[in-house]
């Protein structure tokens, strides 16, 4: 849903973009989830790869203390499913105990009612959850009969408890057709929404996903919905900035490894064997990166398509190998942008 800015927010945002503050942080728990969704970058989600090493609440909470000292507010605990995580009320109380702001990244599938008051008394503040579509749709994506009906019960019974509630639709062809159920289960429900075009490749390098991505008439279709439109580059009104990934966000995999972001999973080093304020202050890589913007991006600075342009330097990297180069996906939603 698109909304008018906040000048106060979007003056924090280009002070922590100019000075390097993570503000937000989000942090992957773990890599295990009821669902197999059939676009999902985890190879773990798709049966592809074991899941991992997870970090226990202790070095978690020893993170986030560091992560208070850099100046970071909110923090959004994902997965997987980060329900799976007995001690995820431990996780959520330390670090709201620290004045994050908590938001939990959640399929709803485990939320039982005691581990929802348990969450709401540790001091989480929001959740988001994806809903697809009808029923048959979005049980065919994630590949879980009943889930679609599962997941409306829990942000239902979230939103009785108090939470804020977010229901966030991936559009691709098999629910190209469900945007306007998404946005009417929605306003009934009194949740807020979100649309996102992008589908990235698999973090293993798989490329299937790929192939679900909406077709040109599809695309033009959903670039119609207010909450797609792209917004005049550049985020927050910062020159000449690229993205915020590795200026004012920062994101963790389930065994403390430090990336840019989620959908730039550059390993800068492990948080729990160097301090996190070495890793933020004197990456090589980060350093680099923060020097980079919009004139570097040689191939499309000049683009008539720009001001329509939203970019992903990830997906960049991710699809089309050059993380400095167009991105095709960017490419193709600014072309049908009137």
């Amino acid at each position: 849903m698109g909304s008018k800015k906040n000048p106060v927010l979007a003056g924090l945002n280009r002070l922590s973009l100019e000075k390097n503050i993570p503000l937000t942080a989000v942090i992957e728990l773990t890599r295990r989830c009821p669902l197999s969704c059939r676009h999902c970058y985890l190879p773990e989600a798709r049966g592809r790869a074991r899941p991992g090493r997870e970090l226990s609440a202790r070095q978690w909470l020893k993170i986030f203390r560091e992560l208070a000292g850099l100046g970071s507010m909110n923090l959004v605990l994902t997965g997987g499913e980060p329900l799976l995580r007995p001690d995820l009320p431990e996780i959520a109380g330390g670090a709201a105990s620290l004045g994050f702001g908590v938001t939990v990244f959640t399929t709803g599938l485990p939320a039982a009612p005691a581990l929802l008051r348990a969450l709401k008394k540790a001091g989480v503040s929001s959740f988001e959850l994806s809903l697809y579509g009808r029923p048959a749709v979005h049980d065919g994506i994630t590949g879980l009969k009943g889930a679609q009906k599962r997941t409306l019960a829990a942000a239902r019974l979230m939103k009785r408890l108090g939470f804020r509630v977010k229901l966030k639709c991936p559009l691709m062809r098999s629910n190209a057709g469900e945007a306007g159920y998404v946005m009417r289960t929605a306003k009934k429900g009194g949740f807020r929404y979100s649309f996102d075009i992008a589908l990235a490749p698999g973090n293993d390098g798989d490329r299937a996903a790929l192939k679900m991505k909406l077709s040109a008439a599809e695309l033009k279709k959903s670039l119609r919905l207010p909450a797609l439109r792209p917004e005049p580059n550049p985020e927050g009104g910062a020159g000449d900035l690229i993205c915020g990934a590795g200026r004012n966000t920062v994101a963790f995999a389930p065994d403390g490894t430090v990336y840019p972001c989620l959908q730039l999973p550059l390993p800068l080093g492990n948080a729990v064997k160097i301090p996190l304020s070495r890793i933020w202050k004197n990456s090589g890589w980060l350093r680099w990166w923060r020097s980079r913007g919009r004139r570097h991006i040689e191939k499309c600075r000049s683009c008539r398509l720009w001001d329509n342009c939203s970019r992903c330097p990830g997906l960049a990297l991710l699809e089309d190998g050059d993380l400095m180069g167009p991105s095709s996906q960017a490419c193709r939603a600014a072309g049908l942008v009137k």
